[in-house]
């Protein structure tokens, strides 16, 4: 069996660590922070993420156990701010977790299927220098979305409230609302993050792409407070909020055309192959899953050559064509009345309503949903 390093402990790589773990392999996980550590993230985990951690052996009822701060959620919002909106409940369950909640229990699966942990910072292409090339047979770069090609920017920020100031609904609920303030393609949310205490914790914040943001000419925070001020369901709930966090950006890696997922020796997965969804921005589902798919490449090859080239088709097998998928659904976007007539659909038909809430959870793919908008 092979040595294979790891560069990043993340979901993409905990992942590919437990699945390469199990098979046999002499396994080192290597991150620039020892565990637990948060990573700034709007924190869902989606229908979808939720199956592919159950590769890992991680259920439900695990999450239920052993986490700290969670919300299950059976209904998604998506809205146009101050305009329409339309709510669908799903039978299978989401959840949203505070990241450093949800990564440890990733990084504990790792080392348990028999990973070794390193803590060290690797540095962008910096992998013979430190000495990397020669102590192993293949490398997998996880380091996330500074490792891929940022294209899009959140911000994110945790506000306490009390239970009784909240409706019923907000507990179990993710809400998207686009906001044409944020560009084309930009968006806030509303998750609840932590639901079973006295205090509701809620992650509130806003996503915009790169090329759109640098039109907008406003600082990003205040882009985020723009959001806030403008949206009366943010309002309402800022109007009860006890305590509140001060907002974080973070970069984020969506999907690209024409996407490489080698580099050499090098295998790219999770944000560093820029694997996060283009619409939504949720990232953990294709992370999970992309570990899992470079393990059967690396099961299934013989020598190095092979290793890149089977990863690279599993890639373009399993993830290339929904999200070109979501690429599109993006484009069409761009004229102004697209958010709203797709939420106008989703009220007027629920054959409609469920496909796209189900896109957004993670359960049916973009393809469908193109398919669905014909008829």
């Amino acid at each position: 069996m092979s040595k294979i390093a790891i560069v990043g402990a993340g979901p993409a790589g905990c992942s590919a660590g437990y699945h390469l773990a199990r098979s046999g392999h002499d396994v080192t996980l290597i991150d620039k922070q020892a565990f637990p550590r948060d990573k700034v993230c709007g924190d869902g985990v989606s229908i979808e993420s939720i199956q592919a951690i159950s590769m890992m052996g991680i259920y439900p009822h695990d999450i239920k156990k052993l986490a700290l701060e969670y919300a299950p959620i059976h209904h998604f919002f998506l809205g146009v701010s101050n305009q329409i909106g339309h709510s669908e409940q799903t039978n299978l369950e989401a959840y949203c977790i505070p990241r450093v909640v949800f990564d440890q229990l990733l990084y504990e699966r790792a080392m348990d299927a028999g990973c070794h942990f390193l803590t060290q910072t690797v540095h962008k292409n910096d992998w013979h220098r430190q000495g990397l090339d020669d102590a192993f047979d293949t490398i997998i770069d996880a380091r996330g979305v500074y490792a891929g090609e940022v294209n899009a920017i959140a911000i994110r920020a945790y506000w306490t409230l009390k239970q009784q100031d909240l409706p019923e609904s907000v507990l179990n609920e993710a809400q998207i609302h686009f906001d044409r303030s944020l560009g084309v393609n930009g968006y806030g949310w509303i998750f609840p993050v932590s639901t079973q205490h006295d205090l509701i914790k809620l992650n509130v914040g806003v996503g915009v792409w790169l090329d759109e943001y640098q039109k907008l000419n406003i600082n990003v925070i205040q882009l985020f407070k723009q959001f806030i001020q403008n949206n009366q369901t943010a309002q309402q709930m800022l109007s009860k909020v006890v305590s509140q966090q001060p907002p974080k950006v973070f970069p984020l890696a969506t999907a690209k055309k024409g996407n490489k997922v080698t580099d050499g020796r090098i295998l790219k997965i999770g944000d560093a192959a820029n694997l996060t969804d283009p619409l939504t921005g949720e990232g953990i589902a294709n992370a999970v899953l992309s570990g899992f798919h470079v393990a059967q490449a690396i099961n299934m090859s013989r020598t190095a050559d092979q290793v890149a080239e089977n990863w690279q088709y599993l890639y373009e097998s399993h993830f290339e064509a929904d999200l070109r998928a979501g690429l599109r659904i993006k484009a069409l976007r761009k004229f102004s009345f697209m958010n709203y007539l797709l939420i106008w659909l989703m009220k007027q038909n629920p054959r409609v309503a469920q496909q796209v809430s189900h896109a957004v959870a993670g359960v049916v793919p973009y393809n469908e949903v193109l398919a669905s908008l014909k008829y």
